[in-house]
């Protein structure tokens, strides 16, 4: 009896101690939310919060210049830099002389790249064919010089005709499509979050193949910061979907798990950080769309941002400290039976604001 009381005693002396934390964060946050010094410092003293997400972010800053010294080398930076080579071929009027403030940190990353063989072949092509075509386009200065002798030595042979090459091209060689807007709309109205799966193996192949639709997303600059980690063995789908909060209950029958997991090394300064949800999602939403199109059910799971869940997801996975998970996605063939919430979606009127 006295065991049971004290237990009483001590869940009741737990929950006061809760209540009034909580109280006196209140206060706090009502004296901090007034200027973003002391919502700082409240971070910095108070919250540990963002800590992970700081720590990720300086670390990428790090290793975005440091290519050479990164034991996962990487060419964010030449990516980045060939796409802004590309919006300026592509300005009208074009500029004689442009990127001469760039050119030489761009063909050099371009060599250590190459040095380092980080850098694959179709990723090369582009590269090459761009900086090629802008050598043969733009005005001649000693820093454009300069470049093109590097550019010209680290460079090899590639013997394709013109219309093959990865360069800016007229709008108007895009085809039509030829899907019907009401054939889309069918699809994104029967893709719905599907938490019931037959136990049926997921083929290998069609996830790759609506991987290869989800990377021609839009991208900012051309990074593609994301990589998909896919566990396509149940017992690990398993294991990996119940590392989130919010799978409980129905993480036993995943037959398969995708990670999505962002690179912060991609970025150089802190005004990007959250270009790596913004990337992810926009590539996320069309893989969702292209399993659907296989007949494979899909249900994008929240990754939550806490410590132990962080820690727990990059021992796993063998992440490094500028890689994020961002969300994870399971898969599979949809039981008959299973049951989907309706999840009524919001009217025109409620999320459409049109300027005046």
């Amino acid at each position: 009896m006295k065991h049971i009381l004290k237990k009483i005693l001590s869940r009741k002396i737990i929950n006061l101690l809760k209540i009034m934390l909580t109280y006196v964060d209140k206060k706090i946050i009502s004296i901090a939310r007034r200027s973003q010094w002391l919502a700082g410092l409240y971070y910095f003293i108070v919250s540990s919060q963002f800590r992970r997400e700081m720590h990720a972010v300086l670390n990428g800053r790090f290793h975005f210049d440091n290519v050479k010294d990164s034991n996962k080398p990487h060419t964010f930076m030449l990516r980045r830099n060939i796409h802004r080579i590309e919006k300026g071929l592509c300005m009208v009027p074009r500029k004689p002389i442009f990127a001469v403030d760039y050119i030489e940190e761009t063909v050099r990353k371009f060599e250590i790249c190459m040095s380092l063989q980080c850098i694959e072949d179709t990723e090369y092509e582009w590269v090459h064919d761009v900086l090629e075509h802008y050598f043969s386009v733009v005005g001649q200065t000693s820093e454009i010089n300069t470049a093109k002798k590097i550019f010209d030595r680290t460079r090899k042979n590639i013997n394709r005709a013109l219309k093959n090459k990865k360069i800016p091209f007229a709008y108007k060689r895009i085809d039509a499509a030829g899907i019907k807007f009401d054939d889309f709309k069918t699809l994104c109205e029967n893709r719905h979050s599907v938490r019931w799966f037959k136990s049926k193996p997921v083929p290998i192949h069609l996830i790759e193949q609506s991987i290869e639709v989800a990377v021609t997303a839009p991208s900012a600059c051309n990074r593609q910061p994301f990589k998909f980690h896919i566990f396509d063995d149940p017992k690990q789908a398993k294991i990996i979907g119940s590392i989130p909060m919010g799978t409980a209950g129905f993480a036993e029958n995943f037959q398969c798990v995708i990670v999505v997991v962002a690179d912060l090394s991609a970025y150089p300064f802190e005004k990007d950080r959250h270009i790596i949800y913004i990337d992810s999602s926009l590539a996320t939403m069309q893989l969702l769309l292209a399993l659907e199109l296989h007949g494979l059910s899909s249900c994008v799971i929240n990754w939550p941002d806490i410590e132990r869940h962080e820690r727990q997801m990059a021992e796993k996975l063998e992440l490094e400290s500028y890689q994020r998970p961002i969300m994870l996605i399971s898969v599979g063939y949809g039981e008959a039976e299973g049951m989907i919430p309706f999840s009524d979606k919001k009217p025109l009127k409620d999320v459409v604001w049109r300027a005046k």
